[in-house]
């Protein structure tokens, strides 16, 4: 992953530049924005929609927790994260998503202004990246009517999900066709602010070409009720996507201020967050096929209990990644035979409650409550303010053949060589995550491939053996909640409790207060386009349990 220095802009703030000799003329007044150049945008829009889009997958939403990679042991939002007890306006990012969509206007106007094709086309892309974002999370949502006070257009109409993303599918197709007739590989960008490709024209346009066959799978399910070609537009772009992690459509942290900084490290965190544990079955589903992803992604315990010593001592444990820790070993306490001995452990998925004292045995009420060293914490890769494996996540490779290898299963699109680009894909996320390179005496990648659980050839249903290795690999990233809503797969169990009829399948809609007349008489039309589940128990079709246009009719995932 190349390392990517992240620039904030803002059209009140534009910094020398150390050259501009593609645009000599250009001329900015500090109170004019139709005379900022396109170029300051893109810089600014390409963080905002990297941002955005990954964020939705770390824990600033509610779904790393309801794809049950992690949970709060705490009790702090146990009730929301834990047991899935979602109401309107938590944790939304309908607000951030179409402020975004702001800057992304004013960057196409000025570029249509300016005859920037480049920019122009960029646009395009991050609109439909944030508009898919949008209608995948809540539905049917604005689009045609958006940024349009000019016309005095205050409460746009919500656009129907299925004319939005036969749009989409023009818009992205329209980009890519445009970068493609530019001149030369470089496209014309100022040094320093293309932060995905620096001008590398091909790149950008795999990119593009990557995101549209991930849009016509997301479609499949619905292709009969479309009026574009599906498979036409899946095999055009299909012919030039990404080959390998250099590729990857990824932000890195900078990690010198807040702005530029992960979430969890001490810029945006005031202390160290020992709340969330990774949830106890995915964690086991690493153990159970010795995944070496696991020592990137979590720590191991700093108290152990172990039913073979008398004594409590301390051991230096080096996991396979060559990471050293300290780890108190305790004798395993007479009249308990619950405890997890494990040198790994996680949280039960979907409870209520709090799990500050999880494993601990007679310890329960004497350690911290915040520390909770009887199970593990996330890794500290989640604690940095930067590092080289945790970023703003678009697209990647990985994803790509994962792509790929599903449509080759389930026959779609004239895909072929499933088990080849499942294969493949798997590689490709051992490499991001740097497993071949820091795994202790070498990773022997045949050997793990080879296990009854993980080669594709010993699956008893293959398109379920790729969803699952495909959310494994999306570790913290949003398109497994997405993919699951149209495929069923992996197959998540309801929250623990049993309060919970069934897992969540879309947001509820944000409302402004006082809701105003017109944006009430829009959101009704958009809400009875909804088809209530069976597990919808209120009036209203505005549910997290209802279905949206792409899951209607499909009977998925429930």
């Amino acid at each position: 992953m190349k390392k990517i220095i992240i620039i904030i802009l803002s059209i009140t703030f534009i910094p020398i530049l150390n050259s501009c000799s593609d645009f000599d003329k250009l001329n900015v007044s500090p109170n004019d924005v139709n005379e900022v150049d396109p170029n300051f945008l893109l810089t600014t829009s390409t963080y905002n929609f990297a941002n955005t889009y990954s964020e939705f997958g770390y824990w600033g939403s509610r779904i790393p927790s309801l794809l049950q990679y992690y949970q709060v042991g705490d009790g702090y939002k146990s009730e929301e994260l834990n047991a899935l007890y979602w109401t309107p306006g938590q944790s939304s990012p309908w607000g951030t998503i179409y402020s975004n969509l702001v800057d992304v206007q004013a960057m196409s106007d000025l570029s249509v202004e300016q005859g920037n094709v480049f920019t122009e086309a960029v646009a395009l892309v991050y609109q439909a990246g944030l508009i898919d974002l949008a209608t995948k999370i809540y539905g049917d949502v604005p689009f045609s009517e958006t940024n349009q006070l000019e016309e005095e257009i205050v409460f746009p109409k919500y656009d129907e999900q299925k004319e939005i993303y036969e749009t989409l599918l023009v818009n992205l197709k329209t980009a890519k066709n445009m970068i493609e007739g530019i001149p030369g590989s470089k496209v014309p960008v100022l040094d320093g602010y293309d932060l995905l490709y620096d001008g590398d024209k091909d790149k950008w346009v795999k990119f593009v070409n990557s995101l549209r066959i991930r849009m016509c799978l997301l479609l499949n399910n619905k292709r009969n009720e479309l009026s574009i070609d599906l498979d036409a537009e899946f095999q055009d772009a299909a012919q030039n996507v990404f080959t390998s992690s250099d590729d990857n459509a990824v932000l890195d942290y900078l990690g010198n201020s807040a702005a530029t900084s992960f979430r969890g490290g001490p810029f945006r965190a005031s202390e160290l967050t020992y709340a969330r544990r990774m949830g106890l079955g995915f964690l086991n589903s690493l153990r159970d096929q010795n995944d070496p992803r696991l020592y990137r992604w979590l720590r191991p315990v700093e108290k152990k209990w172990d039913k073979d010593i008398a004594a409590t001592t301390t051991i230096q444990y080096t996991d396979p990644l060559g990471q050293t820790f300290p780890i108190e070993v305790l004798p395993y306490p007479n009249g308990y035979d619950d405890l997890d001995t494990s040198l790994y452990v996680g949280l039960p998925v979907g409870s209520q409650a709090s799990w500050t004292a999880y494993n601990a045995g007679p310890q329960a009420t004497s350690v911290e409550p915040k520390t909770t060293p009887f199970n593990s914490r996330l890794s500290e890769i989640y604690f940095q303010n930067a590092n080289q494996y945790v970023g703003m996540n678009i697209i990647t490779y990985s994803e790509v053949e994962f792509i790929l290898a599903e449509a080759a299963a389930i026959g779609a699109f004239g895909v072929s060589d499933a088990e080849g680009h499942y294969k493949k894909a798997i590689e490709a996320s051992m490499d991001e995550w740097g497993i071949f390179g820091d795994y202790v005496g070498g990773f022997d990648f045949n050997e793990f491939y080879s296990q009854e659980d993980i080669d594709l050839s010993q699956a008893t249903n293959e398109h379920e053996r790729i969803m699952t290795q495909k959310y494994i690999s999306m570790f913290f990233r949003p398109e497994p909640w997405f993919d699951w809503r149209r495929t069923g797969y992996p197959d998540f169990v309801p929250p623990y409790d049993g309060a919970q009829p069934a897992i969540p399948i879309r947001y509820h809609y944000d409302s402004p207060t006082p809701p105003d007349p017109q944006y009430v008489a829009k959101y009704k039309e958009a809400v009875e386009r909804l088809e209530k589940t069976e597990f919808v128990q209120v009036p209203t079709n505005d549910d997290t349990r209802s279905r949206m246009w792409l899951l209607q009719g499909t009977n998925k995932p429930y």
